[in-house]
């Protein structure tokens, strides 16, 4: 179906109810007798009379849906070139009447009682739900064209979808910018929040490795979470769709993988962030962390926001990064015994910044295991730890910090007293 048959059809039955629309789909099975009458025209559409081909031409089109099936067939399998040409161009009126059918039957059903071929509903159900706030919000999506043929796209498929939403991306993101062709200046058109939902919800359902980058390289779907329709959702619980929109996120956040998008969500997740009480956040910061392929600042704002919110709980993650080399910054050191244009720079990898962590949330001190800090600076804390502040002068003095730090954990490990046995642990018997 075409994107204008799309317009027509969204424009023209969202606008108003549809008269006569019953909610049980099953009310738009076509009758017997008119699925006989379109086979005897698509006959006619191979006569040797032009005329009656024209008259069998216009007849079919004033079926619609109703001729729809024949076609679909005739279109695909009858012998006779002419009638295989004729039934193809009758096929995008006969879809837009089919689909205006279907959503007008979706929306005579207010208690959503029934199950409906519309694209994307079943897996919008899925993620989404089934409720009034859930159903209001998929109205408000498939009144525009674009995400009606962005959903029919991921309906297809992944390597369909993924297209698809490459191409809404650079759309949406084109439309934002200020643009001036020749004198003519066309203003930023921001995304409505429809439209945000429609493509956060596909890319939920489409695996980030199907969608291709497109012609705006940088453009990725977290770059959307901050636009004012989105902001206003997420922070104003009393805003319009407030509450299933933020479903639709919750499962985003919850299926993000790519590098692209995981470089630009630390401060969305982290403790200031607008995203910071979803449940998806202190999952999606270890994933950060732990994703090849995110930059070094990028894990570092993560470990950081992780270990603000979270403290000692966080000892056993930190733990699991202390052989990873991720460069995360370089600290500069500025001039050094004195000597003029003797800059020093020292590099602080990811398990320097895990080590950091782990030794001020334990309570001790960090230049005991040969940190050093830049001139004027003194030691974090464990609430203020953070990255770039601090480094290893050479790869000696790093290996030796590891070191330390594992006697001290075996000191630690001796000092817990051994767990006392079950009461229904067997005794051993003497000599044993």
């Amino acid at each position: 179906m075409t994107r204008t048959a799309l317009a027509l059809l969204t424009g023209g039955l969202l606008a108003a109810p549809v008269l006569g629309a019953t909610p049980d789909p099953k009310d738009l099975v076509v009758p017997a007798s008119e699925l006989s009458k379109a086979r005897d025209l698509v006959r006619k559409l191979g006569s040797e009379l032009y005329r009656e081909r024209e008259e069998a031409f216009l007849e079919l089109g004033k079926m619609g849906r109703l001729a729809r099936p024949v076609l679909l067939d005739a279109a695909a399998t009858d012998a006779d070139p002419e009638v295989r040409f004729r039934t193809a161009r009758l096929l995008p009126k006969a879809g837009a009447d089919e689909l205006a059918a279907r959503l007008a039957t979706f929306l005579a059903d207010t208690d959503g009682k029934f199950d409906h071929d519309l694209p994307g509903l079943k897996q919008f159900r899925t993620l989404v739900g089934r409720d009034d706030k859930a159903r209001a919000l998929f109205v408000e999506v498939v009144k525009s064209p674009y995400n009606l043929e962005m959903l029919q796209a991921v309906d297809r498929g992944p390597t369909e979808g993924g297209r698809a939403i490459s191409d809404r991306r650079n759309l949406l993101w084109n439309k934002m910018q200020h643009r001036n062709f020749n004198g003519r200046v066309s203003p930023p058109e921001q995304a409505t929040l429809p439209d945000l939902a429609c493509l956060f919800f596909a890319e939920a359902v489409v695996p980030s490795k199907e969608i291709p980058r497109g012609m705006f390289n940088h453009v990725t779907g977290a770059m959307f979470l901050q636009q004012p329709a989105s902001m206003s959702a997420l922070t104003n619980g009393s805003a319009a769709h407030s509450e299933a929109y933020k479903r639709i996120v919750g499962q985003w956040l919850e299926s993000r993988d790519d590098p692209n998008d995981l470089n630009q969500l630390p401060h969305v997740v982290g403790p200031q962030g607008p995203l910071r009480n979803f449940p998806q956040s202190l999952p999606l910061l270890r994933r950060i962390v732990t994703t090849e392929g995110v930059y070094g600042y990028a894990k570092g704002q993560a470990l950081m926001f992780l270990t603000q919110q979270r403290g000692k709980e966080e000892v056993p993650f930190l733990t699991t990064l202390l052989n990873n080399d991720t460069l995360v910054t370089s600290v500069w050191f500025g001039n050094v015994g004195g000597k003029i244009n003797q800059n020093v720079q020292h590099q602080c990898l990811l398990r320097d910044v895990a080590l950091a962590m782990l030794v001020t949330q334990t309570g001790q001190k960090m230049r005991d295991y040969g940190f050093l800090f830049p001139q004027g600076q003194g030691e974090p804390n464990a609430q203020s730890i953070g990255y770039g502040n601090y480094a290893f002068p050479t790869d000696e003095a790093r290996a030796a910090g590891m070191v330390k730090f594992g006697f001290w954990k075996l000191k630690q490990s001796l000092k817990e007293p051994a767990p006392a046995p079950a009461k229904d642990a067997p005794v051993p018997a003497p000599g044993k």
